[in-house]
């Protein structure tokens, strides 16, 4: 296990935060060195010294997420820094490998994180895989929803009400797709975070079928998640936004889904749509996600050829095959010498793999080489649906 950079000490907890204000031009307040402390406490966190002065820094959250209905390790990267006089030293990079090693030492499958450059994070082995879709209406411009059904009711709550809809999140088939499986401490940190009001609609029986997570701004509504599972739900909750329309201006919304309702509307015009890059993902361990991965269909057997400079561990040239529901891998050469349907990166298997693009695409953009019908025969069995993910670390 590579812990030569892992901080410990009070001592050092207190110069990580001084670290992170001063890295990120952020201003010191008790919200945000109660959330942060709350945050760190959960993290493996990681520290670059010199003369005993901390000058990069980084931690690693050990979550676990939901791909369609396997659970795996997950480790978020976040607060990636360095003091701006050590910049461009390689710091920076040497704690996210030590951290990316520590992962594969304690079978974590997966990691993301939010780039600040995405070229960066590429060098690691880490590939783009999540967007968001920025969804903005004016005022003036919302449609006037009129429910069918006043059955049920809609009640307001603070921040505390993050801790009713947790069960209702993760049943739904959106955060099954790569999303965060919450954690009460994650729910607490969220709380501690940020000052959002929560709306939940529950049906005659008391039973929640939707729910609103929202910031009022000051002259705009942005909506944070906004999830329903009947049509009721969802109409109640879209008149409860609209009978805001004379308090604000503008009412956002960030769908994970990179999806947007342009076809509900009986004007797409009045809605601006932008598709924005959201988090990077990487494989950390090659051989727990593809033996528990989530195929589709049968696949009959496939060599790859697996690029990974990072991490050893996955590089090299694989077998593959599904029979009858059963996955065999193997790695057969821990070199890229020999015979391979599909030559790839760890970051073209990771796309392919969570359904971000097919490696069919990939292959006609050069990004990767091999037969055609392999990559056919192994893009059919794999999952279709984007990934999406709600959270941010």
């Amino acid at each position: 296990m590579t812990t030569d950079y892992r901080l410990t000490s009070d001592a050092d907890r207190e110069a990580f935060y001084q670290l992170y204000q001063y890295a990120f031009n952020n201003q010191d307040s008790p919200q945000r060195r109660r959330f942060f402390m709350d945050r760190y406490q959960h993290g493996w966190i990681y520290g670059r010294h010199d003369h005993e002065q901390l000058v990069s820094g980084l931690y690693s959250l050990p979550l676990a997420v939901n791909f369609h209905g396997v659970t795996y390790k997950m480790n978020g990267i976040g607060d990636v820094m360095s003091a701006p006089e050590y910049a461009g030293q390689g710091g920076a990079g040497q704690l996210l490998t030590a951290a990316l090693n520590e992962m594969a030492a304690e079978y974590v499958t997966l990691s993301y994180l939010a780039p600040f450059a995405y070229g960066y994070y590429r060098r690691f082995g880490y590939e783009h895989v999540f967007d968001h879709a920025h969804q903005v209406m004016a005022a003036h411009d919302l449609p006037r929803i009129k429910p069918t059904d006043w059955t049920g009711t809609v009640t307001r709550y603070g921040n505390d009400g993050l801790a009713l809809i947790n069960d209702f999140y993760a049943a739904q088939a959106q955060n099954q797709r790569g999303g965060l499986i919450r954690p009460t401490w994650w729910q607490h940190y969220l709380t501690l975070k940020h000052d959002w009001s929560v709306a939940i609609y529950r049906n005659a029986d008391a039973k929640i079928e939707g729910y609103l997570i929202y910031e009022r701004q000051a002259t705009n509504f942005a909506i944070q998640e906004w999830s329903t599972s009947t049509p009721t739900a969802f109409e109640r909750l879209a008149d409860f936004i609209t009978k805001h329309g004379t308090t604000f201006e503008t009412f956002s919304y960030d769908d994970p889904s990179a999806t947007n309702g342009l076809d509900l509307l009986a004007d797409p015009y009045t809605l601006q749509v932008t598709i924005k890059p959201y988090m990077m993902a990487r494989i950390v361990d090659l051989y727990d996600f593809i033996k528990r991965y989530p195929f589709t269909a049968d696949v009959s057997l496939i060599r790859l050829a697996v690029t990974d400079t990072t991490l050893p561990a996955n590089q090299g040239i694989w077998e593959l095959q599904r029979a009858n529901g059963q996955v065999t891998l193997n790695r057969i050469s821990t070199d890229l010498t020999g015979t391979a349907d599909i030559k790839l990166s760890i970051q073209q298997l990771t796309t392919a793999l969570f359904g971000s693009q097919s490696l069919r695409r990939a292959y006609l953009h050069g990004q990767l080489t091999g037969d055609l019908n392999a990559i056919d025969r192994l893009d059919a069995s794999l999952v279709k649906t984007r990934p999406a993910l709600i959270d941010y670390f």
